[in-house]
This record gives C-alpha cells, sequence and structure tokens, in this order.
C-alpha cells in the first residue's frame, strides 16, 4: 500500500484539493493522509464518507487528522509521515507533498523512482551546496556522531517519495529536528536570515540527507518541480502569492510578475472530481490568468 501525506491550514485546502485531483488524474492508488489545523475543507461535502474515510475513487480513500502540534508545520513533517507509518504498519511506500504542489506525470513513475532511492528534487534557490559549505559543517556538528557523506545538492522539502526499507532517513530527520529544538532553535517559524545554517526544515532534510551515507538517494533536477522547463513531474508554487490567492492581471501591471507554470497547472486541477470553484468563479479566476500570461508575452517578460 502507498501512502501520499499532506499538511495543511486556512485556504490552503484549495491547493490540496487541486493536490488530490491530481493525484486521481495520475492514477494514484493508495490512501491520502491530511494532517490539519482548524476545519476540514468545505469540498469535503462532495465526497462520501466511510468511518473514518473520505471515499473518493475505486482506488483513492482520504482521511484527516486534526492536530495541535505548536510547530510550524514544515517542521512536522517527518513527525506526520512517521505517524502515518505506524497507523499503517502494512504502508510500502509514503510520500510527502507540500500542498502547493500538482503532480504532472503517471503515478507509476513517481512509484519507481522511489525504488530507485529516496525521491526528492533539487532546490530553486540552494541547487548546489558543496560537501564541505559552512552550512554542512554546521549541519554535521548538530549530528555530532554520525558518519557524512560528500553530498553536494541541496533539495527541496515540498515533495519526498521513501520506499519503507529507507524509512531511516524519516528518523534521522525527526532526530535532527529534536536536536535542533534543544539547541534552543525556534520551530513556530521559519528563519529569515538567509545566511544561516538552519532557516527552516528544508535545512534539516538536507542536513538528515549529509549524514547518510548509507541511505541510497534519487534526485531529480530543477524541472522536477517545474523551475524550471520541460515540466513531466510535478509543479510547486513556491511563489509568495499562491495561485488561488493571486490576481494574475494585477501582479503583471504592478509588478511585472506574469504566471508561472505552476500557477496555471493548479487551475488545470480544480474542476474534477473535487470542484474547488463554482463554474462561474473558475472561469472568471482563468479568464484572468489567461489574459495577465497574454499581456506578458507582449510586453516581454
Amino acid at each position: 500500500m502507498e501512502i501520499v501525506t499532506t499538511l495543511f491550514e486556512g485556504n490552503y485546502e484549495k491547493g490540496v484539493g487541486a493536490l488530490v485531483n491530481s493525484l486521481i488524474q495520475s492514477s494514484f492508488e493508495g490512501i491520502v493522509c491530511i494532517g490539519y489545523r482548524g476545519t476540514v475543507p468545505e469540498w469535503t461535502s462532495q465526497l462520501t464518507r466511510n468511518g473514518n474515510h473520505y471515499i473518493l475513487s475505486d482506488t483513492i480513500m482520504i482521511r484527516f487528522f486534526k492536530l495541535s502540534t505548536d510547530m510550524h508545520f514544515g517542521y512536522y513533517k517527518p513527525t506526520f509521515m512517521n505517524e502515518m507509518i505506524v497507523a499503517y504498519p502494512n504502508v510500502s511506500k509514503i510520500y510527502y507533498f507540500d500542498p502547493d504542489i500538482v503532480v504532472t506525470c503517471r503515478w507509476s513513475f513517481i512509484s519507481s523512482w522511489a525504488e530507485s532511492g529516496i525521491g526528492v528534487c533539487l532546490d530553486n534557490c540552494f541547487p548546489f551546496v558543496h560537501y564541505n559549505h559552512p552550512w554542512r559543517r554546521q549541519w554535521r556538528h548538530l549530528a555530532e556522531d554520525f558518519i557524512s557523506n560528500d553530498l553536494s545538492y541541496y533539495v527541496n522539502s515540498g515533495f519526498i517519495g521513501i520506499a519503507i526499507e529507507n524509512k531511516q532517513i524519516i528518523e534521522r530527520w525527526i532526530m535532527l529536528t529534536q536536536k535542533y529544538i534543544a539547541s534552543d532553535g525556534d520551530v513556530s517559524q521559519f528563519e529569515k536570515e538567509g545566511s544561516r545554517a538552519f532557516k527552516g526544515d528544508q535545512d534539516l532534510l538536507n542536513a538528515a540527507m549529509t549524514i547518510s551515507p548509507d541511505l541510497p538517494f534519487s534526485i531529480i533536477g530543477l524541472e522536477g518541480m517545474a523551475f524550471t522547463s520541460p515540466n513531466y513531474l510535478m509543479a510547486h508554487a513556491v511563489e509568495a502569492v499562491k495561485p488561488w490567492n493571486n490576481n494574475f492581471l494585477k501582479e503583471v501591471i504592478m509588478r511585472g510578475l506574469k504566471p508561472t507554470m505552476a500557477a496555471k497547472l493548479f487551475f488545470n486541477n480544480c474542476s474534477s472530481p473535487i470542484k474547488i470553484y463554482s463554474n462561474n468563479e473558475l472561469f472568471i479566476r482563468k479568464l484572468n490568468l489567461k489574459t495577465a500570461s497574454l499581456l506578458g508575452r507582449i510586453i516581454g517578460i
């Protein structure tokens, strides 16, 4: 059995809905486990409930878990994944997706990817962090006695795919998070100082990878999250204004920012089987996006 996990609060429920729709389109089969603060999404009223699970199709179920942690959800990712492994001991592969990602490939590719090693994608800001980079030296110091490798890639923590035999990466990610807390690290928010070795959960995941020479990794480049073209795997809307909050035409006119590929693909996953918007609202939002894209091409941005 395969499990997809994600975490959300507030209007990120729209991102979760698009992620789930994209999983259906990709032919995923398994359980989607969703941790949340607040309330379950409004779109759950469209689904049939059977006990703890919502039935999405013949092959996909959704289960929600209300969380009381004070952690920023970024830091809670490995803990939630580990909790799902405990809740579903027959799981063979487990995945985490941020709620601003949609899948664009056949699920069979992602499933086979996890068999090649722990599946991750390069980060758009820091794709290369040398094995002797000052950050890695601090990560190794936090890990104390662990043996390190010579890894020089830096990955985005918005996605990770793990075959259960490689679950040690989750355990080490949790261990380093706990060590970070013990060293007075603040896990209620992300650090804003870009030069720091610990700016958020992403650094702790990369730290866990740094001390895991015994584990196999399968790293896909910037194209993996549609940071560059061609996009064939998934699209990650890392921009500050998420697609569901964005007035694209205003962004083009006021800031010279045209819609991203991730934003376009988000709206391609808003209709079925979960209707995230009414037909009229979706039409208006898509029209706004298309007009902004056209204007961006005309003015050359």
